[in-house]
């Protein structure tokens, strides 16, 4: 399997880069992963992100540059349901079409991060190449093509990651999470998100003392013992509840870095979380 995700990497290789470097980009996207994805679809074409990989999407704003960057697109790809919330102004005002994956998948509210589920990512390609044929110099026989060689990959890493989840009882797949992330991964790999430090869907939201008294409670009458954090969101009340109930306290990656692709990210996630659910 490990030639798998060498071919993946090679053939789904993240994408970021800086305003500077978005100026002359036809193709852009918001987050990391779409731009990955997109690039798959466009059989390798240069899909600048605007958002950096190191940014949380939910607090960047577009700069002045940014934004004559997006009039100067083609097309730009775009996450929605408020992942990009700092660049929902732009992306309105600017002239340029936007793709919203969340308005492809007829998602009007919930958890936006859905790039973490490998198979809604994949119902998404058939309106991505659509798009690509109408906004790109890509002919309709290279797009099939290369949809169908991203599909392929998007099954092979789906089942890679069923098969390294599956030591697991489903059982037993209980976490809490710091806010709304994993809505979309635990419903396709079957695990139970018992609750979350906030009730929210994004990472600026705070909790209260209310919040993680209610979940000392939640957790152990569920014999819920791993906590997942999107990285460096809500660490610091996430090490206070993980010290009071003794559960392991997992931060787990949601977006490729450079050099990075969506497959290693999404299998360092799966394995983190099994390690965790082990060692309980």
């Amino acid at each position: 399997m490990r030639n798998l995700f060498f071919f993946l990497a090679l053939l789904l290789a993240g994408i970021s880069c800086s305003s500077q470097d978005n100026a002359a980009s036809p193709l852009l996207a918001t987050t990391p992963a779409w731009a990955e994805v997109v690039s798959s679809v466009a059989c390798q074409a240069d899909v600048p992100s605007l958002i950096s990989a190191q940014a949380d999407p939910h607090a960047d704003a577009p700069s002045l540059a940014d934004r004559s960057s997006l009039d100067q697109a083609e097309i730009i790809f775009s996450n929605g349901l408020g992942l990009e919330a700092g660049w929902s102004a732009a992306l309105a005002a600017t002239p340029t079409p936007v793709f919203e994956a969340a308005t492809a998948l007829n998602l009007t509210q919930g958890d936006p991060h859905f790039w973490l589920d490998p198979n809604l990512v994949r119902t998404l390609l058939p309106s991505i190449e659509a798009a690509l044929l109408a906004h790109s110099d890509l002919t309709a026989d290279e797009l099939w093509r290369c949809r169908q060689e991203t599909d392929q990959q998007l099954v092979a890493l789906d089942a890679e990651l069923a098969q390294r989840i599956s030591v697991i009882p489903v059982s037993q797949r209980l976490l809490v999470t710091d806010h709304q992330f994993l809505t979309h991964l635990a419903d396709r790999y079957d695990i139970t998100v018992i609750d979350t430090l906030v009730d929210d869907d994004s990472s600026l939201a705070e909790a209260s003392t209310a919040r993680l008294t209610q979940l000392i409670s939640v957790m152990e009458s569920t014999n819920t013992f791993v906590i997942a954090v999107a990285e460096d969101a809500h660490l610091e009340e996430a090490h206070r509840l993980a010290e009071v109930t003794g559960a392991h306290l997992v931060e787990v990656p949601v977006a490729p870095l450079p050099h990075q692709s969506l497959a290693d990210i999404l299998t360092e996630l799966i394995d983190l979380l099994v390690a965790a659910w082990q060692n309980d």
